[in-house]
């Protein structure tokens, strides 16, 4: 009898203390979930877009030296893409390729000196500049290459 007391006590804990256990983990989450809704509204799901390569010459003393080949891509918010008229990818080609072609410091070269965050950058502040909307939220260059003229079949 005494067996069945303890037993029927200990049944009685064990379920309390689950119960317990439950609640306090369910009024965590509630307080995470609150906490993260205070926090601000959620971020728009952003977009990545992978452009064609492009290939730029490098024109020097008159002639061609090589052709850049450049791989890049960009991220842009979903919302932003769709209401726009003309989609931004012919703007970052262009502009990436205007900003290449024009650089005279650019000695190809020696890519290692190139500075890829500058490039992306004015990439990004040319074409928000051109379509007069910040669309374009990053740049990412996937891929970067100098191949001479001697090295080109003909």
């Amino acid at each position: 009898m005494l067996m069945r007391l303890v037993t029927g006590l200990w049944v009685c804990v064990v379920a309390l203390s689950a119960s317990f256990a439950a609640t306090q983990w369910k009024m965590k989450e509630t307080a995470a979930q609150a906490a993260a809704a205070a926090a601000g509204p959620a971020r728009k799901p952003s977009e990545l877009r992978k452009l064609k390569p492009i290939t730029v010459p490098l024109v020097a003393r008159g002639a061609v030296q090589g052709y850049a080949v450049a791989q890049i891509s960009y991220l842009a918010e979903g919302e932003k893409l769709k209401a726009l008229d003309i989609s931004p990818d012919a703007f970052v080609m262009d502009e990436a390729f205007r900003l290449l072609y024009s650089d005279e410091k650019l000695d190809f070269k020696n890519l290692d000196r190139f500075d890829l965050v500058a490039f992306a950058k004015a990439v990004k502040a040319g074409v928000a500049g051109r379509i007069k909307s910040d669309v374009v939220e990053d740049v990412l260059i996937q891929e970067f290459n100098f191949i001479g003229a001697e090295d080109v079949r003909r």
